[in-house]
């Protein structure tokens, strides 16, 4: 990986720089343990050659890992060329959700309740990234929430106080997306791309794959751990659940960039090592 830039004895933008390409590689790999051990700087001369003036090096203790990276388990550049360049700045401007990547291949194969409300989070955000107007509504539902809430605009002018804090809490509901609408409106917009491997991870399981379903259990599961409900049993589907959407977070991801079908399910076929003919 190349960098160019303009004569600099700024080293806080060159070690930006380098943060940038580690997460870049960390995004690729889905786990933070990457070690860029030695960054070479250069310089150009003559004849428009470039030479080798320093090493940046950056000590860290970190377990690299590195029979995941020999059973190929990350997003090879082939897939996604052409648009590195737009991955990389999405990864330095924060306009990609990367909170949920794990720390270690192994802690990513173990999900707590810390975990599960992060991977839920990282859907939902890229979800509003990607539909900026939510869940696609019929004329009916639309028609029934423009009611309510000008019911509810009703209730506002004519209350005070407690009562009328309540309703224009209420009036703030109507119309939001609830997690289980979102996976449901996914489904069916990448069922192309991701049901291939849905399919398969529940037919293992001896289950089917329903979106609707699947989000239920995600919503109610989720709720549960962020509500500090840790004595209600674990609804056991939802484990399942959840590594699935794992591969949907990268593919709704990967597709926003214009990336094409085969390529995003050879990256998430690799990434997750399915072992799925593409």
């Amino acid at each position: 990986m190349y960098f160019m830039f303009e004569k600099t004895n700024d080293y806080a933008f060159i070690f930006r720089l380098w943060h940038i390409a580690k997460r870049f590689i960390q995004y690729l790999c889905y786990r933070k343990n990457i070690n860029l051990k030695n960054t070479e700087l250069s310089a150009p001369v003559r004849d428009r050659k470039r030479e080798k003036f320093a090493t940046l090096i950056v000590s860290e203790e970190a377990d690299s890992e590195p029979e995941i990276l020999e059973k190929n388990m990350y997003i090879k550049q082939e897939y996604i060329s052409g648009f590195e360049g737009k991955i990389l700045s999405d990864i330095a401007g924060n306009r990609i959700y990367m909170r949920h990547i794990p720390e270690t291949y192994k802690r990513g194969r173990t999900i707590d309740a810390a975990r599960f409300v992060m991977i839920t989070a990282a859907f939902e955000w890229t979800f509003k990234k990607n539909y900026t107007n939510g869940v696609v509504k019929k004329p009916a539902t639309i028609e029934a929430e423009n009611n309510a809430a000008t019911t509810l605009d009703q209730l506002v002018k004519n209350s005070t106080g407690k009562e009328k804090e309540i309703y224009k809490f209420l009036k703030k509901l109507i119309g939001s997306d609830s997690l289980e609408s979102e996976i449901e409106q996914t489904g069916k917009d990448y069922a192309d791309i991701v049901d291939v491997f849905g399919k398969r991870l529940y037919s293992i399981n001896k289950k089917t794959l329903w979106y609707r379903e699947m989000g239920q259990r995600l919503s109610k599961q989720r709720n549960n751990y962020a509500h500090g409900n840790l004595d209600k049993d674990i609804i056991g589907l939802s484990i399942l659940d959840l590594m699935y959407l794992e591969y949907i977070i990268y593919a709704m991801q990967l597709k926003e960039y214009g990336i094409d079908k085969v390529s995003i399910q050879r990256a998430i076929n690799e990434l997750f090592s399915c072992s799925i003919a593409i």
